[in-house]
């Protein structure tokens, strides 16, 4: 397993949502987005979405192909149908 190197004081915001509730928020190029399960077998149904062009969104074709990995795990860099 990867350990995050990231110091979880610097982080922008931090906030935990409840299990089955919904969060949206900007997260600006440069950014990291840190998921944690905090209840254990809980799944994270995710929609990413350029706010400057919504045509351009998170693609799980091309993080896999870019990656050559099936599963996120730390470090992974998501990929948009933009490139």
């Amino acid at each position: 397993m990867n350990e995050s190197t990231l110091d979880p004081a610097t982080a922008v915001f931090r906030e935990v949502i409840p299990a089955g509730d919904w969060w949206t928020r900007e997260i600006k190029a440069g950014q990291t987005l840190r998921i944690l399960d905090l209840e254990g077998n809980q799944a994270a149904d995710t929609l990413f979405y350029s706010a400057a062009d919504p045509t351009d969104r998170y693609s799980a074709d091309r993080t896999i192909q870019a990656q050559q990995a099936l599963y996120l795990t730390t470090g992974t860099k998501l990929m948009s149908t933009g490139g």
